[in-house]
C-alpha cells in the first residue's frame, strides 16, 4: 500500500507545529526552562527518527520478503525500545529533563498513529 502524499505532508506539518508550540510552551511554562524545551525537542526528533527507520524496515521487508515481515517487525520494536532505554539511561538528570523527553515521545506517537490510521482507513 503506498503512502498518500497529503497524509505525509499532514504528518510533517503536525510534527513541525508540535515542535514549535511544545518547545515554546516548555521554555515558558516549565521551571527547567530551556533545558526542558531542548529535552522535549530531543525526544521529538529521536522518536521521529526511530519511527521512520522502523516503518521503512517493515515496509521494505513486506514488499520484498513477505515471509520475514513479522520477525523484522518484532526485531524493530525490540531495537526501538532498547535504543530509547539506552538513551535515557545514559543521559544525566542534570542535563536532560525526563518529563520533556516523555512528552515529546508521546506527541510523536500520537501524531504518527493518527496519520497511520488515516492512511489505512478503508474508503468506500
Amino acid at each position: 500500500m503506498t503512502a498518500r502524499p497529503g497524509l505525509l505532508r499532514l504528518r510533517w506539518l503536525c510534527l513541525g507545529v508540535a515542535a514549535v508550540v511544545g518547545g515554546a510552551l516548555f521554555a515558558v511554562l516549565s521551571p527547567a526552562g530551556s533545558r526542558a524545551s531542548l529535552s522535549y525537542l530531543a525526544g521529538l526528533v529521536f522518536t521521529t527518527l526511530i519511527l521512520e527507520v522502523s516503518t521503512f524496515n517493515v515496509r521494505y521487508t513486506d514488499r520484498f520478503l513477505p515471509k520475514l515481515t513479522l520477525p523484522v517487525a518484532v526485531l524493530s520494536y525490540f531495537l526501538t525500545a532498547t535504543a530509547l532505554a539506552v538513551a535515557l539511561a545514559a543521559s544525566s538528570p542534570r542535563v536532560v529533563n525526563g518529563a520533556g523527553v516523555a512528552v515529546g515521545l508521546v506527541a510523536v506517537v500520537v501524531i504518527w498513529v493518527g496519520t497511520e490510521i488515516a492512511r489505512l482507513r478503508v474508503r468506500s
